[in-house]
């Protein structure tokens, strides 16, 4: 009796180990369909391949049509791991027993181009209300990883698969642009803020997890993206700094030297749109935010977003400023990465009084005047001067021209002696027309605090 009962578990356990092989008697456990490796900087990746085989003699593995790399002997069992070189392309990658070359296992859309890790909080991981297809005629097809899948990076593609986000917008504008592969994972997650993002936060422990379940402990990728910074201006979120401007650097810095640690690679840094009436708190978060590009080795400029209205007043939520705020993602990661020359941001090189009630600003380059839409305007708004009597906003300017490099503000009365000069603070600039770089369209850099020569 027992000896029956062996022998029936063990050729039911035979059955079972057949049932679980396709017919080419090879199972893939990675890569998945649509999986993206992080090319190297000679166009080339290697791609991590684990699974079992049946026949324990050997498996060999091709991408993309190129020739069959061997992978290492499989162990007993038949499970077997190992990585072939691949150069810069989507395709199949194939793998074949060495005994039966005929019979051949197929992972679909695989890709060797860039691969982006999104992190920070509910505009990252997308709250958008109209979904987005990647389009037919791109050379190479975008992809996302979320919720612990890989697929084609389509909309929805936030975390819980509701909600459209910037990405496949961005997708389809740079992947035919560049004609590389690319692809996003998301780990961004709603009302988290900075502190839970630096090391030994929960959700920078939770993203290396996420990364690491995506590229199956590879851990490859181009970039990070951080979009973050609302709940730091609330007190929604009980680790909030409140918009305490040397909180929230402290902690954001740290979190930059965090990434680039595990990751090896810079993290851009986006700069937040206006919340609620919170001046201070709104500047706070924003100008660390933006000198963190200059000041860490490890930051980029992300997308700055001090112009565009959101939707409900925190989210991109409409396909039109949805787009705008994608476009400004494609710009600072074209920008970050593909460009061969990257442009640097418009520097304000002078805040000079010409007269009793006129500044004079000088910039770098060449301006325009438009808002978020991209209807353009012959008069910006976004300045403010503070005094000892007080703050002068737009509406105490009595005329502005602009003329190349510069920008004249006459006022309807006269100044103090000691003014200082702001621009786009708390919402003076949201959605309104504002001073752009002309090569770009780019909203000029935010201007904290700057005295009045």
């Amino acid at each position: 009796m027992i000896k029956t009962e062996l022998m029936t578990f063990f050729f039911a356990g035979m059955l079972c180990f057949a049932a679980d092989l396709p017919a080419a008697t090879i199972v893939v456990g990675y890569p998945k369909d649509h999986v993206v490796y992080q090319r190297d900087a000679d166009d080339t990746a290697a791609l991590r391949i684990r699974g079992r085989v049946s026949d324990v003699a050997g498996v060999e593995a091709r991408f993309n049509g190129g020739p069959w790399q061997p992978l290492p002997a499989p162990a007993a069992d038949g499970k077997f791991s190992g990585t072939i070189e691949g150069h810069t392309g989507q395709g199949t990658l194939e793998l074949r027993s060495v005994t039966e070359p005929d019979s051949v296992a197929v992972v679909k859309a695989v890709a060797v181009g860039d691969l982006f890790l999104v992190t920070g909080q509910s505009n990252a991981d997308g709250r958008g209300s109209v979904n987005v297809t990647l389009a037919e005629s791109n050379p190479f097809v975008g992809a996302k990883f979320r919720e612990g899948q890989w697929s084609k990076g389509d909309d929805p593609s936030d975390s819980g698969g509701k909600h459209a986000s910037p990405w496949p917008l961005v997708l389809n504008a740079l992947i035919p642009e560049q004609k590389v592969p690319m692809g996003f994972v998301q780990a961004a997650a709603g009302s988290t803020v900075v502190r839970q993002w630096r090391k030994g936060g929960d959700y920078f422990d939770r993203a290396l997890a996420i990364l690491r379940e995506a590229t199956d402990g590879g851990m490859g990728v181009k970039a990070v993206l951080y979009y973050q910074g609302e709940n730091d201006i609330t007190h929604y979120n009980q680790f909030s700094v409140l918009g305490d401007y040397g909180l929230y650097k402290e902690n954001l810095m740290a979190m930059l030297s965090d990434f680039h640690e595990a990751l090896g690679v810079p993290v851009l840094v986006g700069q937040i749109t206006n919340l609620l009436d919170e001046r201070e708190r709104n500047d706070g978060v924003r100008r660390a935010q933006q000198e963190s590009w200059s000041e860490s080795a490890y930051a980029l400029p992300g997308a700055v977003t001090y112009d565009i209205f959101p939707t409900d007043g925190v989210h991109y939520r409409e396909a039109d400023n949805m787009r705008v705020f994608a476009g400004r993602w494609t710009y600072a990661i074209r920008n970050a990465f593909y460009e061969k020359t990257p442009r640097p941001l418009a520097q304000l090189l002078s805040v000079k009084r010409t007269s009793d009630t006129e500044i004079q600003l000088t910039y770098d380059c060449e301006l325009t005047v438009s808002d978020w839409r991209g209807e353009t305007a012959k008069r910006p708004t976004g300045f403010r001067v503070v005094t000892s009597e007080g703050s002068l906003g737009d509406n105490a300017i009595s005329a502005v021209r602009v003329a190349g490099k510069t920008v004249s503000l006459q006022f309807a009365t006269p100044l103090p002696d000691k003014a200082r000069f702001f621009y786009g603070s708390g919402n003076d600039g949201q959605d309104k027309p504002v001073l752009r770089v002309g090569q770009t369209g780019q909203p000029v850099p935010m201007v904290f605090d700057v005295p009045v020569d």
